[in-house]
């Protein structure tokens, strides 16, 4: 699992690098654009929605990194067994919005696939809210990847392995 995992977490953080690179691309065309007084109207829906991708992607990379959704100040205090008891029931709280989020995803891009972009007609908008569902799975990948870990970690007795792009120290 730990390789599925590894090669997700590689072609999410490309994938949201890359429309982050599309993003200032099409800011810098839009500012061109307007200087040069040419309409390019596509270019500000391609910014808010590249945008919108690498955000949603970097959040699941932030997941895996364990960036988000915990309180430092606790993570430190608990060791061994009690912590990772700790990080279980943050994985557990975790699950209770990522599951949802993928599930409601997927009925969001059913329910707009047919809509399209304004001013790039061919483009549906399901390609946009797709980044919800993609989102709510990886992260959801992600946290019971860690789960699995924390419960290893509890069934050894406390002995933790460290943590995702950390080396032992």
């Amino acid at each position: 699992m730990k390789k599925f995992v590894g090669a997700i977490l590689r072609l999410q953080e490309a994938l949201g690098t890359f429309l982050l690179a599309v993003f200032f691309v099409a800011i810098v065309l839009q500012i061109s654009a307007r200087y040069l007084k040419i309409p390019l109207l596509w270019t500000e829906e391609l910014a808010n929605y590249s945008f919108i991708w690498a955000v949603f992607m970097g959040a699941s990379t932030m997941v895996h990194e364990k960036a988000h959704f915990c309180f430092t100040f606790f993570r430190n205090k608990f060791e061994g067994a009690c912590g990772a008891a700790y990080e279980i029931a943050i994985s557990v709280i975790l699950l209770g919005f990522t599951v949802p989020m993928f599930c409601y995803g997927v009925v969001i891009v059913r329910t707009f696939w047919n809509y399209n972009w304004i001013t790039l007609p061919w483009v549906r908008m399901g390609y946009t809210w797709l980044c919800v569902p993609v989102m709510g799975f990886t992260m959801s990948l992600y946290t019971i990847d860690q789960l699995l870990d924390n419960l290893r970690t509890l069934r050894a007795g406390g002995a933790r392995a460290p943590e995702p792009g950390k080396g032992a120290a």
